[in-house]
């Protein structure tokens, strides 16, 4: 079958048999080389099952798949330009119907705007910052500038950051944490994650000892910042930001400062490239809240998914996956809700709107008004053989 053969092997396009002028395409995009590549792929493959499992067809209309990679072939790292060529490349294709992305709040914040102005679906399986859809703590004009039209077109499965916020405070009152130190990278989409939980705290009674934005770029040297902490009487240090080497410098550097601190971090520290360089003794004091949980600990309908997907590719699947699969099966949903307008854009963006709760592999859940899911599980990893490895779950709803 030539649709299973293109899963297995990792082809970009998976389909069925043709009906004139009823052809649409989904557009993934996502950076399938350098520290992320993996996760992506693991997103692609869910994305393409989901096709599979329909049969490339939603009624009368046949639909493609086309994977873009968003990374620079040269860095590996997901890149700017690049981001913008795939968006400009789905927004001029008049099949388009829902464009799958991205991996990268920066990397949505470039295309959002291009696929809003085409009048196009666009899902997210992870992207969590604020911005996109809430002026909380977001830069100038936002959310309104990523939506030329006035009409909102994005949607995110994982929940954001504003959950993620909260998980944060709630760890930290599970480990009595009566003072937290606050630290951001500069990065216009990791600060708002600090302010936010420097206002989640408070409200929930956790004393600010400070809220510093450090410059990474420029030294690996932070003794005069881990002096000022170390003797601050904070018990933990919560730090939004990156994963560079700058980064992991800061962390050993914090731990020596003082070894009984939390060291706590967001999502965009969950990789084994970043919790293998910081050494035991940090890695001992190190907590990271992801949205990604362990598979087993989503509904029973994901293990079919799960078990197709390790015959299909071959390989043992993460949770990633599952939100691949789920991103392209609301799509789905939404052409068939749209019944015989299915092909009209802003009809399926307003079906998939409408659609309420929905059961899911990675849950139950509602998309908001505003883009927002309803999910609201967060996972805490801890670091064990220098490797992030789930510890506990917290439900922020």
């Amino acid at each position: 079958m030539a649709a299973l053969a293109a899963l297995a092997c990792g082809c970009g396009s998976v389909s069925g048999a043709s009906s004139s002028g009823n052809q649409l395409t989904v557009y993934s995009s996502l950076p399938l080389q350098g520290p992320s590549g993996a996760v992506s792929q693991q997103i692609v493959n869910g994305e393409k099952l989901a096709l599979y499992d329909a049969g490339g067809h939603v009624g009368p209309f046949k639909v493609s798949y086309d994977s873009q990679d968003d990374s620079s072939p040269t860095s590996g790292q997901w890149d700017p330009s690049v981001t913008a060529a795939d968006a400009k490349t789905a927004a001029d294709d008049p099949s388009t119907i829902a464009y799958l992305g991205d991996y990268n709040s920066a990397a949505t914040a470039i295309s959002l705007p291009l696929i809003n102005a085409a009048g196009i679906l666009q899902i997210s399986p992870a992207s969590p910052y604020g911005g996109l859809t809430s002026s909380l703590y977001a830069g100038q004009d936002e959310p309104e500038r990523f939506y030329p039209t006035g009409k909102r077109n994005f949607a995110r499965l994982q929940p954001g950051d504003r959950a993620q916020a909260q998980a944060q405070v709630r760890l930290m009152s599970d480990l009595h944490v009566s003072k937290v130190y606050v630290l951001d990278d500069q990065d216009p989409f990791e600060l708002p994650l600090a302010q936010m939980v420097v206002s989640d705290s408070e409200q929930a009674g956790i004393s600010i000892a400070a809220h510093d934005s450090l410059d990474t770029t420029a030294t690996t040297s932070f003794a005069g910042e881990t002096s000022k902490i170390a003797q601050s009487g904070a018990q933990a240090v919560f730090f939004a930001g990156g994963t560079t080497p700058e980064i992991v410098a800061l962390w050993k550097q914090l731990h020596s400062a003082d070894p009984r601190l939390w060291l706590l971090g967001p999502s965009t520290m969950v990789n084994a490239t970043f919790t293998s360089a910081i050494g035991s003794g940090p890695a001992a004091r190190t907590l990271l809240t992801t949205p990604v949980l362990p598979v087993d600990m989503y509904p029973a309908s994901s293990r079919y998914v799960l078990a197709d997907y390790r015959r299909q590719f071959h390989e043992q699947p993460e949770a990633y996956a599952l939100f691949g699969y789920a991103a392209m099966s609301a799509t789905l949903q939404a052409i068939r809700h749209a019944g015989k307008r299915g092909s009209n854009r802003q009809a399926v963006i307003d079906a998939l709107f409408a659609a309420g709760e929905r059961d899911s592999v990675i849950g139950r859940y509602a998309i908001e008004p505003d883009g927002e899911t309803t999910l609201s599980s967060y996972g805490v990893d801890r670091v064990a053989a220098g490797k992030p490895v789930f510890w506990r779950e917290l439900n922020v709803g």
